[in-house]
């Protein structure tokens, strides 16, 4: 019979204890206090009791208790993903209800992701929200399983370090590991005030998108065009994507996201 190790947080500003139970099986390998110290999940923790601090009495969300189902690691040792499912109801003190609500989360935390426009000398004069046939979005081919894909066209994108919190060096990285194409923190635009979540029904992960655009010449296109990139345990092709045809070509999100929130960027800044 698997046993539990438990601890308690008691969250600071709403005063509100949360238990978090651990089967041993999953802290035979990886302890509870290096659980409770992985970044995404202190950040959960810490816009939980936001959340629970300043929630009013039509509307509050309680959570008393974590279960722990999964933890992965990296190869450094360091935990890549955390599961677990929570005991979460709503409440509504006006009319005296309580309900549970869904409390499967898959903490992974957050991420950036880099738009890069590649435009010919044919565009150079043209407005930067133009789509012609000469201007190319850099897109990332590898293998995705969970979808699964064997040939999943996506940006380049990356998970952020626990010491880059808006993640510029992370996208400046991500870039030169995929791509092979070198981007400086000064070349690189936010595209939102806020970061993105693509999948908040059961993941905390949060996409913080950034654009950049750079002139190059018809020979610079070919010699990117299928270049091979990512790290050792990648498979990563580069692909140029007709900035024309992405709106009927992407299945990844944050590249649509992306051109569009780039183009009103760019529109907004024509107008003034």
């Amino acid at each position: 019979m698997d046993t539990t190790t438990t601890a308690t947080v008691v969250l600071k500003k709403s005063q509100r204890a949360v238990q978090i139970e651990c089967p041993a099986s999953i802290s035979a390998m990886c302890s509870l206090t290096q659980i409770q110290q992985f970044p995404p999940l202190v950040s959960w923790l810490q816009s939980l009791d936001h959340q629970m601090a300043t929630a009013t009495d039509s509307n509050s969300i309680s959570i008393s208790k974590l279960s722990i189902q999964g933890v992965d690691a990296f190869k450094s040792g360091k935990i890549g993903f955390l599961k677990f499912s929570t005991d979460a109801y709503h409440y509504d003190n006006n009319n005296n209800r309580k309900k549970s609500i869904p409390g499967i989360v898959f903490l992974r935390g957050s991420s950036v992701a880099v738009l890069v426009i590649l435009r010919t000398t044919k565009s150079a004069k043209v407005l930067s929200s133009s789509h012609l046939d000469s201007d190319y979005m850099v897109m990332v081919e590898q293998p995705r399983v969970a979808v699964p894909s064997f040939a999943l066209q996506e940006l380049p994108a990356g998970m952020t370090d626990g010491d880059d919190a808006v993640g510029v060096s992370t996208a400046v990285r991500e870039m030169l590991e995929e791509t092979g194409i070198t981007v400086t923190p000064g070349d690189l635009i936010s595209l939102s005030e806020h970061p993105l979540y693509p999948s908040p029904g059961a993941c905390d992960e949060s996409v913080a998108l950034y654009a950049c655009e750079k002139h190059v010449s018809a020979d610079e296109i070919e010699s990117i065009r299928g270049r091979l990139g990512g790290l050792s345990d990648e498979h990563i092709t580069v692909r140029l994507v007709r900035v024309c045809d992405v709106w009927k070509q992407a299945t990844d999100l944050k590249a649509l996201a992306a051109l569009y929130l780039w183009d009103r960027h760019n529109n907004n800044n024509n107008q003034n």
